[in-house]
């Protein structure tokens, strides 16, 4: 049986501003299997964001296809990709993105909370992870009580909270040190020791290459 996770086969994304039509992903193919971990590199406005997010169903696609787990995006409505993304796939943003009301653990735990679980599992689950991720002192920390790094910390743990199949990083450690940059890196890869979840990381940073089993590269909207 194929353990393969995503396929993306000839994906395009256009954008248009009336006057011209700019091609950000250009009919990009590859696939995904259980376990592995791809790096795309490349610079800014290659186009590395916006596959990351076609391939996590917030963008629409121009043209080509995803199929993720023998289920076709293009076939599936807002509220079953929606159901789809909560339950089996993982996003972390280059700014964490966090909710800046919300305590560390009551961030991670939100995604368990939206798959309908109850408050007390879901708190034990983040508890958990967050303590994976040095973060046991830091439970109860809003974010703006929080390092840079801390704060990237608790937006991975909660991609990662819900043990999805499928995770994507955008610039996981672009606003990091290097020394919290590393410590992203050896906690991302101590994560997928344990887990058969597949990853893709976009990044400049060149250090991922020791986590990874393959890397591309992303230029003018294609991978090379």
């Amino acid at each position: 049986m194929s353990n393969k996770v995503i396929e993306a086969i000839n994906l395009t994304k256009n954008f248009s501003d009336n006057l011209n039509v700019i091609k950000a992903v250009r009919n990009v193919s590859f696939s995904i299997f259980e376990s592995d971990i791809m790096i795309i590199f490349g610079r800014s406005g290659s186009g590395k964001s916006t596959l990351l997010h076609l391939l996590a169903g917030l963008e629409t696609i121009s043209s080509g296809k995803i199929e993720f787990k023998n289920h076709n995006f293009e076939d599936l409505s807002f509220d079953e990709l929606a159901a789809i993304r909560r339950s089996n796939i993982g996003f972390v943003y280059q700014f964490h993105h966090l909710l800046p009301e919300f305590s560390a653990i009551d961030n991670t735990s939100f995604p368990l909370l939206l798959n309908g679980e109850n408050k007390a599992d879901a708190n034990e689950k983040a508890k958990i992870i967050l303590e994976k991720f040095g973060l046991e002192k830091r439970l109860l920390h809003k974010p703006n009580q929080l390092s840079g790094g801390e704060r990237q910390r608790v937006a991975i743990a909660r991609a990662l909270v819900h043990d999805p199949k499928f995770v994507l990083l955008d610039e996981p450690t672009g606003d990091l040190d290097r020394e919290t940059a590393e410590e992203v890196r050896t906690m991302l890869k101590d994560y997928m020791l344990d887990s058969k979840a597949a990853l893709i990381i976009a990044t400049h940073d060149r250090n991922f290459e020791s986590i990874s089993n393959f890397q591309m590269t992303m230029d003018s909207g294609a991978l090379v």
